[in-house]
């Protein structure tokens, strides 16, 4: 949820003299924009280094078409400003980001060139690390799971749009929507880098990883003058519960993947017309906003993604129950099988010998200790944290209640505990929806 970009996306002057990096050089004027290389990674990081042109300009809202120009040979480089045709249009808000399309060239849909500016909410820099956004977008665009980059500004970046319809939380449910989506998370689990630790300990402290976040925003709560001692006592307590019993319990079975850690409805495209949902089996989609993606474990990412489909509201009506889970990870199995075996290049597959899911694999992601459970972290511990955080910086901007988020995922949190330690008297009606067959 936090910093997610629910955006509507339609199916349908010059630069400034100086171009400043963050270290403050500047080019002379008239040069191309700088390409600042972004601070160095963590050892054992796969992110790679990488260079992202800069321009020290602040994005207005309340003047988004002059904000706009000031990009625009960034955005558009291979038009001339007399043929540009700037159309700038202001998206429905995330919970914490402004988006806006620019679109330039004649109205006709067959010339028009478009990109998404995004700009940072706030308070966001608490939450998010912009540099690790920017180089996962990156990477994601060289392996043509995303639109490119195309530049960074003070307070936002731009890239290029990916045309399609934002998914509603009521289609989640629907089959060629859930397959679609299952085969592009394995798309991205089998073709990017993972990270092999099997020392819980390392994997506690990686970066970016799911659990080292879960500390940086446990710590930046923890430094708010707002909070008492003995809630921060609390939520250091929940958090030492969690690793105690969802991490620190032996080895880890499996490499961890580069998961989008987001995927609610409103970071799913889906790239067919509302006439054609229905008219194939499987629905293309892609995935965007990708500020929270992360190293985890791929039972998290499965997890974090079923719970997102009970939308901002909690609805839990809407979570899938069993033979629904069970369908999206064989889905998910097979493909992510189908792409690593294209990726062997020691293998020349035939249709003799194209792999199989067994049941025993799906079930061995099924298991209801695992994806539940270690979706509690950043569902109810990890959201939650971000929400309260930015309950405390948001000054209005974006209207969402971010207190009563966060107290509906720490009443998860509570719920589930129970239920791990066997002190829950009667299921909670997530916990009734999650056990359907």
């Amino acid at each position: 949820m936090c910093g997610a970009d629910v955006s509507t996306q339609p199916d349908n002057s010059r630069l400034p003299e100086q171009i400043f990096t963050p270290s403050g050089w500047a080019p002379p004027a008239g040069s191309a924009a700088s390409k600042p290389v972004l601070p160095s990674l963590p050892d054992g990081s796969p992110l790679v280094e990488m260079e992202v042109p800069y321009l020290n300009h602040a994005f207005d809202a309340s003047d988004a078409k002059g904000s706009t120009l000031q990009l625009l040979p960034l955005l558009f480089p291979d038009r001339k400003p007399a043929d540009v045709g700037l159309r700038v249009q202001a998206l429905a808000q995330g919970t914490t980001n402004g988006l806006f399309k620019v679109t330039s060239g004649p109205v006709d849909a067959a010339t028009q060139d478009a990109v998404l500016v995004k700009v940072y909410g706030d308070g966001t820099d608490i939450t998010i690390d912009r540099d690790k956004e920017l180089r996962v977008h990156k990477l994601l665009a060289d392996h043509q799971l995303s639109s490119s980059p195309l530049v960074r500004f003070a307070n936002g970046h731009a890239y290029q749009f990916i045309s399609g319809a934002v998914c509603a939380e009521d289609d989640m449910s629907q089959t060629e929507i859930f397959r679609g989506v299952a085969r592009e998370l394995a798309r991205w689990h089998a073709t990017l880098p993972s990270v092999d630790l099997r020392d819980p300990r390392k994997v506690l402290d990686f970066e970016p990883g799911l659990w080292s976040t879960a500390k940086k925003w446990l710590n930046a709560i923890s430094k708010h003058p707002g909070r008492s001692e003995a809630e921060i006592d609390s939520l250091q307590e929940k958090f030492q519960y969690l690793t105690d019993k969802l991490l620190l319990t032996g080895n880890m079975p499996e490499p961890l993947v580069l998961g989008h850690g987001d995927l609610l409805s409103g970071n799913i495209i889906v790239q067919e017309s509302a006439d054609n949902i229905g008219a194939t089996d499987v629905a293309s989609v892609r995935f965007i906003d990708y500020e929270h993606a992360t190293y985890c474990p791929r039972a998290f990412e499965l997890a974090n993604h079923f719970a997102e489909w009970t939308g901002f509201e909690c609805d839990y009506n809407l979570i899938p129950k069993t033979s629904i889970r069970r369908a999206f990870i064989r889905e998910y199995l097979q493909t992510h099988a189908d792409i690593s075996q294209e990726h062997d290049v020691t293998q020349l597959p035939s249709k003799t010998d194209l792999p199989t899911v067994s049941d025993a694999e799906v079930e061995r992601l099924m298991l209801p200790q695992t994806p539940h459970d270690i979706a509690s972290l950043t569902r109810v511990r990890g959201r939650g944290l971000c929400a309260l955080i930015q309950a405390e910086t948001s000054t209005g901007t974006i209207d969402f209640d971010y207190a009563g988020y966060a107290a509906k995922r720490f009443a998860e949190y509570e719920a589930w505990r129970r239920v791990h330690d066997g002190s829950m008297e009667e299921m909670t009606l997530r916990e009734q929806k999650w056990a359907l067959p």
